[in-house]
């Protein structure tokens, strides 16, 4: 039977740091996701594969498939069919904090009985609808809120979330630089 505390499996994450402290090569991965438009402003989104070149190939099967609908609501010409792209965005983070604390709590051996998170992120449309070339098309700010109840001390419960603060890779990948490329393919009808 596996070591977990808090429904975490505790010997997962131990297992997968051994490997990678042992052959730090398999750390790199490429996840891969694709997008078609389903007319108006949806788009179906398939999570693709996780590549890792260290191990020649990719970290699941490919019978590990999900996907996401997003839609914009009619004031953005949509028809409101699921989440705007962007709060999917705030859902990864909102997710990736979560799923974060409860692995650390139980890495650290942290009981928890209860975790919430509230999130909330300001955005000016000025800046999409092209209004202010001054004002950001994204987020400006975003703030979130966890609440925590455990039985132990405090100390050990703000240790959990504050460790993901530094380390959740989604709030890292939003908060900092990240190098983005595009490409072009033009198909005549």
């Amino acid at each position: 039977m596996s070591e977990q505390l808090n429904d975490v499996n505790v010997e997962k994450i131990k297992e997968l740091d051994r490997m990678v402290r042992d052959n730090p090569a398999l750390a790199k991965a490429t996840f891969k996701v694709k997008a078609k438009w389903q007319r108006g402003t949806k788009a179906l989104i398939e999570m693709g594969s996780i590549h890792v070149p260290a191990l020649g190939g990719d970290l699941f099967p490919r019978t590990r498939r999900f996907w996401i609908l997003t839609d914009d609501p009619d004031v953005l010409g949509g028809v409101d069919g699921g989440p705007t792209a962007v709060e999917t965005l705030l859902a990864a983070l909102a997710g990736c904090v979560t799923s974060g604390i409860a692995s650390n709590a139980a890495m650290f051996g942290v009981p928890i009985d209860s975790l919430d998170l509230e999130l909330e992120a300001d955005a000016d449309f000025r800046g999409l609808l092209g209004h202010d070339k001054s004002v950001r098309s994204g987020f400006s700010d975003i703030r979130y809120t966890v609440t925590i109840q455990s039985p132990a001390p405090e100390d050990k419960v703000r240790k959990c979330k504050e460790t993901i603060d530094r380390k959740s890779p989604v709030r890292d990948t939003i908060a900092n630089p990240v190098n983005i490329t595009s490409k072009f393919v033009y198909k005549p009808s």
